[in-house]
Formats: C-alpha cells, sequence, structure tokens
C-alpha cells in the first residue's frame, strides 16, 4: 500500500477487537450450504438477509473515568510526538507514566493508543484529536480496563458477588478460552493486567483460574482450572495453506448476542499477518470483540491458530478509502505449543482427530471451549 508507514499500519489494527462507538448493523442469512450466518457486512449479492441495528449501551462511569485518564494520555503522548519522539521510545515510557497516574491501562492499549495519536495529524495539527480519543475510548477502543482501586464484590475474588456476566464485563475483561492437554488457552491480551481470573463453561458452570504460563510478545497464554476438565482439543501438527476452510466458536458480544457460544467459519487468507508477519494467519473468519483467544479449527477437530486481532474498517478507509470485509488475524499454533509442552499433562483426555460436517464438529468441540473472565 504505497504511501503508508509502519505507524499509519500499526494504527489500522484494532488488537482488542472493540466495540464502535456508533451502532452496529447485524446481518442474519443462510448460506449456500444452508448455515446461518450472522455478520456486520452484507451477505453476498443476492441472498436475502434480516438486518438488525444495535445501538451501543450508555458506558458506565467507570468507564467515562477511564476514558478521560485516556484522553490525558493522549495528550501527553501527543506532546511527545511533538518534541520528535520516535514512537517506540513513547511505548515503552507509557507503562511508567500510566502507574506513577495510578490508571491501569495494557501494554496492548497503549500501544494502540500512542499508534492512533502518531498517525493522526500527520498532515498538520490536529485540533481534533482529544474529543475523538476521549469518544473512541467510550465505545471500546483503547483497552477495556477499569480505574484502580474499582470497589469489588464482596466475597472470594473469583466471587460474581450475585453481578451477572454483562454487569462484570463492564469493569473487567472478557474473551474466549478452550481447553487443551488439561488446561485453558487463551490470548495474553485478554489478562493482561489482572489478577482474578474464571471460566464459564457452556453449561453455564463458572469455575476459579489461576495464570500458569504467559507468552506476551505471541499473545498467548495459560490458565490452570482445578478439578476435571472436559476432553482437550488437539492441536495441529501441520499448518494449513491459503486458502484452507477453518472456524471458530467464541463468545462475541455476550451482552448483545448471549451466552451461548457462537460459531463463525471462513478461510485462511494468507499466511502471514500484518506487514507479512510469519507469526500470524490473515483470516476471512468473522470475528467480533469477545472472540479473542478462541481456537482456530480445521475440518479435522484440530486447532491450528488462536484468534486473536481484526483490521479496523474505520481505519483503513480513512488512511485508503478502501472499506475491507473480514480482515483479521490469528496466531499460529506453533506459538501456544512451545509454553504447553512445558506444562501439559499426560493423562488429561483430548478429543479424537477425526473429519466430519460443521455440525458434528461443533457438536463435539463446543464443551471444550469457554468464555474467560479477567478481573
Amino acid at each position: 500500500m504505497p504511501g503508508l508507514t509502519r505507524i499509519s499500519l500499526l494504527a489500522l489494527v484494532l488488537a482488542l477487537l472493540a466495540l464502535p462507538v456508533s451502532a452496529q448493523q447485524i446481518y442474519k442469512w443462510v448460506d449456500e450450504q444452508g448455515r446461518v450466518q450472522y455478520t456486520q457486512t452484507p451477505p453476498p449479492k443476492g441472498v436475502e438477509a434480516t438486518k438488525t441495528e444495535i445501538n451501543p449501551s450508555k458506558p458506565t462511569a467507570d468507564r467515562s473515568e477511564y476514558c478521560l485518564a485516556i484522553q490525558s494520555l493522549a495528550s501527553k503522548i501527543a506532546s511527545l510526538k511533538a518534541s520528535g519522539i520516535p514512537l517506540a521510545a513513547v511505548q515503552d515510557s507509557m507503562g511508567d507514566y500510566e502507574r506513577q497516574h495510578s490508571v491501569n491501562v495494557s501494554i496492548v492499549a497503549i500501544k494502540e493508543l500512542a499508534a492512533y495519536v502518531y498517525n493522526a495529524g500527520q498532515y498538520g495539527v490536529d485540533a481534533g484529536l482529544s474529543t475523538r480519543v476521549y469518544n473512541a475510548c467510550l465505545g471500546g477502543s483503547f483497552g477495556s480496563f477499569a480505574m484502580k482501586g474499582t470497589p469489588r464484590s464482596g466475597g472470594s475474588p473469583n466471587a460474581s458477588g450475585g453481578a451477572s456476566i454483562e454487569q462484570r464485563r463492564a469493569v473487567a475483561q472478557a474473551g474466549t478460552g478452550w481447553v487443551t492437554h488439561g488446561m485453558i488457552a487463551t490470548n495474553y491480551h485478554v489478562i493482561e493486567g489482572k489478577t482474578h481470573f474464571s471460566v464459564v463453561f457452556s453449561d453455564g458452570t463458572e469455575r476459579s483460574a489461576e495464570s500458569l504460563s504467559n507468552d506476551r510478545e505471541n499473545d498467548v497464554a495459560l490458565l490452570k482450572v482445578e478439578g476435571k476438565l472436559p476432553p482437550g482439543l488437539p492441536l495441529a501438527k501441520a499448518l494449513p495453506g491459503m486458502g484452507a476452510d477453518v472456524f471458530t466458536l467464541g463468545y462475541p458480544h455476550t451482552d448483545i448476542m448471549g451466552k451461548n457460544a457462537k460459531l463463525a467459519t471462513g478461510i485462511i487468507s494468507a499466511t502471514s499477518g500484518l506487514q507479512d508477519d510469519p507469526r500470524f494467519f490473515q483470516i476471512s473468519v468473522p470475528v467480533q470483540s469477545g472472540n479473542s483467544g478462541g481456537p482456530l479449527i480445521n475440518h479435522s477437530g484440530e486447532v491450528v491458530g488462536i484468534v486473536t486481532a481484526k483490521l479496523s474498517a474505520d481505519r483503513v478507509f480513512a488512511q485508503t478509502g478502501d472499506l475491507p470485509q473480514n480482515v483479521n488475524y490469528a496466531v499460529k499454533i506453533e506459538h501456544l505449543r512451545s509454553i504447553v509442552d512445558l506444562y501439559r499433562s499426560n493423562v488429561a483426555q483430548e478429543l479424537p482427530v477425526k473429519t466430519g460436517t460443521l455440525e458434528q464438529l461443533a457438536t463435539r468441540i463446543s464443551p471444550s471451549v469457554v468464555l474467560v473472565i479477567a478481573e
């Protein structure tokens, strides 16, 4: 893409799959194989669809306070940019800054914010930056963390205190995880900055979890849950090529789309990620906020990757005039395997590697896919 700097490209990625400020349009349609699809983009030409417009909920007081802090951080970053300090140096220094000001901002959110600020006004002064940052934050961008010291419900650290999953997500962070070799795998950014974790199984059972191992650079993490777990998903021994069919199960927007796991299908669009990053696949599987950490599965029931990020359609359009559709990314499974091998249980039950229809695979796999809540 001529004319785009590395900073511009980084600013296009919403690593946390954030919810936009404006209303969302959800299309429900049936594909050629009779499968019901829910997408944010229209179906192929000539296919009938039911369109529903969903307005975002009013931000909580905690979220508004957090976004004021993000707005302040943006102003600080803008001043550093004006001083000629490189983006990388700014991203490294922001961790100290947020700790000094008692704001719990993840490093992923800081990088997203810094890239956004550095890309804004690159051809002159951006007078509206502060307001845009605040509004984007209210819509879900730049992290999903509460202010430090936010009161918690009584009871044990992982107890919900009677709060619903949706209420807890307002001051917590949620994503998808899945069982493998006696552990729960997910994205690192789903649990980053949090200390209390729980997982919710497909039958609604919720259990406490502990952080077992993390690989921040590759955005993968393992959680430990006491007691018996559903059978684990097998890790693929061979990586798929371009055009291979894949699907994911996950828990996107549980406050809007419901608490049951959602299935989405697609293909491997490329065997490398943004700027040809070899750690990632580019996938056409539609993903939303909450899909982070979900398994990317082939038609033998093997996990080939972990759903990680999506390309921001709004930002790409602002930069290029094009509107991308279903440009998403998954980290390759080999980057999880390296830490799984350190902790894997030889007695944990695993699902068989067995080809089946999509319906058969979904039925077999869904009990092993969980909602991860980090608080």
